[in-house]
């Protein structure tokens, strides 16, 4: 199944959102906002076979040409992978494209707003020790979610949704910061999608022949490469 991305100026969106990734652009010296507005549309294909592809292309349309190439990558094939399906997941749960596509963009751009302020030692003293503490339990929260996955029947959902509502606690702490009011709304819009309990019980409890339950096999086996990579 084929779905579109569709990123709408999203350089120059991300630049105006983001408090400290503006002064980081200068110094690298980085386009105009005017060429970041004149970028076309760009429609960005969801399709299985070309899911590393994919975050290659929306992280490029994202930090655009300011930049150095060393930036691109920071979101690896295995997360691809699990953006596509969720992607799809939430497209086929809300019955909105345009809202999928939204929450997609979102998290990619948060995705890489954490990579860029770790990479240039945007973070304070208390800040890494903050996102220790989110690394922590956004693994627990992917272990809980496997195994949940794979021993049937032991499906928590409050305890699942608790999970969740922590891990994005604890990033909201981290980046606040860092990037505008505007930003914080998104980072809120994802949540309520992501840990929806309502959603969640969709995904566990679907058919995995052609309800939600068919995405959980994917997500969970590039979850487990994540966690042996030590990415998370």
């Amino acid at each position: 199944m084929k779905g579109l991305k569709r990123v709408s100026k999203v350089a120059a969106e991300v630049e105006r959102d983001t408090v400290s990734l503006g002064s980081l652009s200068s110094r690298e010296g980085g386009d105009s906002e005017d060429d970041d507005a004149n970028e076309e549309e760009e429609e960005l294909e969801l399709d299985t076979k070309q899911k590393h592809s994919l975050t290659i292309r929306v992280q490029k349309k994202i930090l655009g040409k300011t930049f150095t190439k060393t930036l691109i990558g920071l979101i690896d094939e295995d997360t691809g992978v699990i953006l596509n399906s969720v992607y799809q997941m939430v497209k086929e749960y809300t019955g909105q494209s345009d809202k999928a596509k939204k929450i997609i963009k979102y998290l990619i751009s948060f995705l890489i707003k954490v990579g860029v302020f770790i990479r240039n030692g945007a973070f304070n003293e208390a800040e890494f020790l903050l996102f220790a503490e989110f690394k922590t339990k956004y693994r627990t929260t992917a272990l809980t979610f496997i195994s949940f996955y794979e021993v049937k029947y032991t499906f928590d959902k409050e305890l699942l949704e608790g999970y969740f509502k922590s891990v994005f606690d604890l990033l909201r702490q981290l980046i606040k910061r860092h990037i505008s009011p505007k930003s914080m709304e998104r980072l809120e819009v994802v949540q309520d999608v992501m840990a929806d309990g309502k959603l969640l019980e969709a995904l566990f409890n679907g058919s995995e022949e052609n309800g939600l339950g068919k995405h959980m096999a994917v997500i969970c086996c590039r979850l487990k490469n994540l966690i042996d990579d030590e990415k998370i």
